[in-house]
């Protein structure tokens, strides 16, 4: 589907980010995201429509009536139905952003928009707890890795010597290095228990844990451990790499981190907004990702707490005040600390389901397509 046909299939459109969570200042953009039902062909055809972006016309028409002085190149998003049904039942922040929007702030709504809103809550479950904190957590890796950048610069281009290889000749052939790689990372997966914390009660994930560092012991004749620098060569170990052939698949994949990390520095220094650069300059940590990282765990701790969400948010004075550089970096630190232990508190109380009725929202999304096309089933 494209921007053509759009008009028939829209249902709903509304302001997204910092205007919708009302953290808004006059230099913030406009965001919009809205709902689609797609043509019944891309539901059973052979090519199917997830989502569209970029700047359309016919969009920023919604917003202009209400926004005169928004500009013409607004940043849109609009998903397909299914995606979005899905991607709010798996707890997805930016998504329940958009389902749970405060009415005042939608552009368009259709009667199958409300009909989906008044079901709002039956999405929501104990994921909320790892999805928000998940988001929250990879702004805080941003805050850490560019306040670095602002203390600790890297003064050079890493060099293959450096790590002790060759300058023009790699030690082992890159599908061999991809292939134990992925050997390696599947191993790695097998140990995070967090990832099931959901299937298993703590007791059970402390015995299996216990069980697996007995078994790797007995094999190997060296402890387990989980944590720490020899995570990777215990897993290499277990997929049966030799220990000289690791030595030389790690001295390329920190050469490539190192890579990867100058590449990210260098592009850091040419595209940060001259406003921001100000600011983690004077604060020494980007206060914009920050208050995102306190927006989402406060988001995280009502609904733990509540079973709601409230997208125009009740500390929003708080975030402005955040992103203006109220905290230091230590003071922010540690809040975040004790709002995650707040937060693992509040979902011991189980106040959400475990996850959401996927058969009812199968059936839900289903009767909303052929209600929208007038077909009966």
């Amino acid at each position: 589907m494209d921007h053509k046909v759009l008009p028939d299939h829209l249902i709903y459109l509304t302001l997204h980010g910092s205007r919708a969570y009302g953290t808004e200042t006059p230099q913030s953009d406009y965001d919009i995201r809205g709902v689609a039902i797609a043509p019944l062909k891309q539901y059973f055809g052979t090519r199917k429509w997830e989502q569209l972006q970029g700047s359309s016309p016919y969009l920023n028409g919604f917003l202009h009536k209400r926004f005169p002085e928004a500009p013409e190149d607004t940043d849109c998003e609009v998903f397909n139905i299914q995606k979005f049904l899905r991607l709010a039942a798996d707890s997805n922040p930016n998504i329940l952003d958009i389902l749970f929007a405060h009415p005042d702030d939608w552009l368009y709504a259709t009667p199958i928009w409300e009909r989906i809103y008044e079901k709002r809550h039956s999405f929501l479950s104990m994921r909320v707890k790892f999805t928000y904190t998940g988001y929250a957590m990879s702004q805080l890796k941003r805050i850490e890795t560019h306040r670095k950048w602002l203390l600790e610069p890297p003064k050079a281009k890493p060099s293959r010597a450096a790590f002790g290889l060759p300058e023009h000749k790699a030690l082992i052939p890159k599908d061999i290095q991809d292939l134990a790689e992925s050997m390696i990372q599947k191993k790695i997966q097998e140990w995070q228990l967090d990832s099931i914390r959901e299937h298993l009660s703590e007791d059970e994930r402390e015995e299996f844990k216990a069980n697996l560092a007995g078994y790797f012991e007995m094999v190997h004749g060296r402890p387990f451990e989980q944590e720490g620098s020899h995570e990777r060569e215990q897993a290499a170990i277990q997929v049966g790499i030799h220990k000289e052939l690791y030595k030389k698949l790690d001295s390329e994949r920190r050469y490539k981190q190192a890579m990867h990390h100058w590449k990210q520095y260098q592009g850091w220094l040419k595209n940060r907004n001259p406003a921001r650069a100000k600011l983690e300059k004077e604060f020494g940590y980007d206060c914009k990702h920050a208050s995102h990282l306190v927006r989402l765990l406060l988001s995280a701790e009502e609904l733990l707490s509540t079973g709601d969400l409230s997208v125009r948010h009740p500390h929003a004075k708080l975030l402005r005040e955040v992103r203006g550089g109220a905290w230091n970096y230590d003071e922010l630190i540690a809040w975040a600390n004790e709002q995650d232990a707040k937060i693992q508190e509040l979902a011991k109380l189980k106040k959400l389901p475990k996850s959401p009725d996927r058969e009812m929202l199968d059936q839900f999304a289903t009767d909303l397509i052929f209600s929208f096309y007038g077909v009966s089933v």
